[in-house]
């Protein structure tokens, strides 16, 4: 369930885009894959079908996670070799995945719904070696143009700020 995942591990680049009408406007969104959360899930279904007195309960994780965000994410046309998107352009498209996640697997036509009983918003936005937000200057030896972050931050450098974090929880509220 962690960003790369859904974005079907295409690290280097989306395994394609779309627009879609979100919040009363057209964005251009990367193609979503939840072909191997799905196969889990059916898997627990089937369980919690067969054996409804001790059913199994899913915890998501995670809706955002530093390193488990593909770098192309935080770029214009979503192509690393282009600059940095600005925040605003980022919350939309921060908001646009939590919502779309969440409306896939909890929402009210999901085949999911109920099997969650909870979801990580945000993933090590504190820094084990600083005990501070965690920047994109964590690692001075790790470049922000790999296609996955092990310990600097993209979405720190695009807000400069937490502000990634309280919106990902005003989001997904």
């Amino acid at each position: 369930l962690k960003p790369d995942a859904l974005f079907n591990y295409s690290l280097s680049k989306p395994s394609g885009t779309q627009t879609v009408s979100f919040n009363g406007e057209d964005l251009l969104v990367p193609r979503m894959d939840y072909s191997r959360a799905e196969r889990m899930l059916k898997k627990i279904k089937k369980w919690n079908d067969e054996n409804p007195g001790n059913i199994i309960k899913v915890r998501g994780h995670v809706l955002l996670w530093h390193s488990q965000t593909p770098e192309w994410f935080f770029h214009e046309d979503y192509d690393k070799s282009k600059p940095y998107v600005d925040k605003d352009t980022m919350n939309k498209r921060l908001e646009w995945y939590i919502c779309t996640v969440l409306t896939h697997f909890t929402g009210e036509d999901s085949e999911w719904k109920g099997m969650f009983y909870g979801w990580d918003v945000v993933n090590e936005a504190i820094s084990d070696a600083t005990c501070t937000y965690r920047s994109d200057k964590e690692n001075p030896n790790e470049s922000l143009s790999e296609d996955r972050h092990g310990s600097n931050s993209s979405w720190w450098h695009v807000y400069e700020s937490n502000e990634f974090i309280i919106n990902a929880f005003k989001y997904a509220n």
